[in-house]
């Protein structure tokens, strides 16, 4: 259900991964990793799905800011858990800059990309160079 999308900068050709609605559990130890469907861990499967994962992009410095949105309730089943998508929007200014001219990946996927500065030479722009579900 989630969606990727890889930046590419128009300079320098440094990647950037953008990703919004990933699933992820948490380990023993709080840490969050990847809820591979399909190919689920036995740890994955007996802690269920934590949340999702929803980054944004700050259109002032180009980082790319990871937002943790935990479920309610940890769910068994990628349905249950989609239903329960928390949409509330945690992260409002960026982690590096401070700015809060922060984009979602709908306005990166409409064409606002071509706003976004390279984080690593700062004189390209980043370029959506592919989507993936």
């Amino acid at each position: 259900m989630g969606k990727t999308v890889l930046l590419k900068c128009s300079c320098c050709g440094r990647e950037s991964k953008v990703e919004w609605g990933r699933e992820f559990y948490v380990d023993s130890l709080g840490r969050e990793h990847y809820y591979q469907l399909g190919d689920v861990s036995e740890e994955a499967k007996k802690r269920g799905i934590s949340g999702f994962w929803v980054d944004k992009v700050c259109k002032n410095c180009g980082e790319v800011i990871r937002e943790s949105r935990y479920l309610e309730d940890i769910a068994d089943e990628h349905e249950v858990a989609w239903m329960n998508f928390p949409k509330v929007d945690i992260v409002e200014k960026c982690t590096k800059c401070g700015s809060r001219d922060i984009m979602t990946l709908y306005e990166i996927i409409i064409g606002e990309d071509k706003k976004v500065p390279c984080n690593s030479c700062r004189d390209g722009r980043m370029k959506v160079e592919a989507i993936y579900e």
